[in-house]
């Protein structure tokens, strides 16, 4: 992958802003979230604060206590689009348009094994 994401942000680079972003609320209304200092997330319904504006599937899991988390498939909402499964290790931008809320399912116990 080529992509050069792993920028320094600089003072005066973007406006940072200082309340927390609810993801569901900008996707409602059709905007982009901006650079915040937090993002909140629903996973399975309820309400997560995330402080970075890059999270992976495994850290979303963890986060809403699902663990261990290779026992949970992970999938994203974003608006206009079929929900998709995230990998353990993909990163979901939260900032990308659209990004609407998460749904973790138990595996089926007979998958990988």
């Amino acid at each position: 992958m080529e992509h050069s994401g792993h920028k320094h942000t600089q003072v005066g680079e973007e406006e940072v802003l200082e309340d927390i972003v609810d993801l569901e609320e900008y996707a409602r209304l059709g905007k982009q979230p901006p650079l915040s200092r937090g993002y909140r997330i629903r996973i399975n319904g309820d309400p997560f604060l995330v402080h970075e504006p890059e999270i992976t599937g495994r850290q979303i899991l963890t986060l809403a206590g699902l663990l261990p988390v290779e026992n949970y498939t992970l999938r994203v909402k974003i608006v206009g689009e079929k929900p998709r499964k995230v990998e353990l290790d993909e990163k979901i931008n939260l900032r990308h348009h659209g990004v609407e809320k998460f749904k973790a399912l138990p595996r089926d116990q007979t998958e990988g094994a």
